[in-house]
């Protein structure tokens, strides 16, 4: 009998240790100095769309603006939170995003569906946790290297952060400056309230600024060593000035009102009284083409496809490819 209890408290002992371990492995968050998140373009707006280890994570239109996760082609979409949410980001299997109760599914009751929910969230993608990081009422997020950069909009406003596995939580600097123009361990942002130039945080040396480009400047956006801006001196126009000799020039005349950009080309919504419309062009500004006629907003890209709404209708989202080789069509995940 006592070889038999022995042999049971061993058992025991092994089973709560593989279960210590395999908590620890459920909950270690991947944290590396150079991850970064979704495309400043995307962010800037709205952040809608994300595109991650062969998915497409969403905020579902049609569902409140939950969030859900999709193959590339569309397909095999799955609702992954009940309340909606808003610039998402992510790296290593690891989603992060500011999700609040003001959009709720009424599918679905229990929790995750209580009012008055709000703040920064991590959800991980293999074991379907979710965790609020941040308490707080946030605008843009976005993931720079070990820490997510967020606005906080209470107390006037301001830049805050905090580690991916929920430490160190700090204000950076006391304007609610746009963290999503991320490259290299710089967040790019222009002035809020002291001026609209553009200037330079540097994460990785202690969240100090410095000048970059002095204008009146907005959304900027890091792209083969260039930073894409609209020019509010010139009527909200597209620029773009090099990295190294930071020296503006002119991407399009256009006036503009939303921009994000891929590997290939610059989507715009162009700003027009008579012919507003969703245009396309190199990023040197050269062979701009018509994709969509009508105010558009909220331009988001994958791998795939260029998904946007149109002014005066939230609920509903359209996509087409990034090409243009077909038209634009009513976005209906499968």
């Amino acid at each position: 009998m006592k070889k038999g209890y022995i042999f049971i408290s061993f058992i025991l002992v092994i089973l709560a240790g593989a279960f210590i371990a395999f908590h620890i492995y459920r909950n270690i968050i991947p944290m590396s100095p150079y991850d970064t998140g979704n495309s400043a373009g995307n962010l800037h707006n709205y952040g809608l769309v994300f595109e991650m280890d062969d998915k497409v994570y969403f905020a579902n239109p049609y569902d409140s603006n939950c969030l859900y996760s999709m193959d590339p082609d569309g397909t095999h979409s799955k609702r992954l939170t009940n309340m909606g949410v808003k610039y998402i980001s992510g790296a290593n299997g690891i989603l992060y995003f500011y999700m609040d109760s003001s959009n709720t599914s009424g599918k679905v009751t229990g929790l995750g569906s209580a009012t008055n929910q709000y703040g920064v969230y991590r959800y991980n993608t293999k074991t379907g946790d979710l965790k609020c990081l941040a308490r707080e009422m946030c605008g843009e997020v976005q993931l720079c290297g070990e820490y997510l950069y967020y606005q906080v909009k209470t107390d006037g406003g301001y830049l805050e952060k905090i580690k991916v596995n929920k430490t160190d939580k700090k204000v950076v600097y006391d304007e609610m400056a746009s963290p999503v123009c991320y490259d290299n361990g710089i967040i790019f942002y222009s002035g809020v309230t002291k001026d609209h130039s553009i200037h330079m945080l540097y994460t990785q040396n202690g969240d100090y600024t410095r000048d970059f480009l002095t204008g009146y400047y907005f959304f900027p956006v890091v792209k083969n060593g260039y930073i894409y801006f609209m020019n509010g001196e010139s009527n909200y126009s597209l620029w773009r000035a090099s990295l190294l000799t930071g020296i503006p020039e002119l991407v399009t005349s256009d006036r503009i009102d939303f921009y994000t950009i891929d590997d290939r080309y610059i989507y715009y919504a162009y700003s027009s009284e008579t012919n507003p419309a969703l245009k396309r062009c190199n990023l040197d500004g050269s062979d701009p083409v018509v994709l969509y006629n009508g105010i558009v907003n909220s331009l988001n890209t994958t791998s795939r496809e260029l998904y946007f709404k149109v002014y005066g209708n939230d609920e509903m989202m359209y996509h087409m490819p990034l090409d243009g080789s077909r038209p634009a069509e009513m976005f209906l995940p499968q």
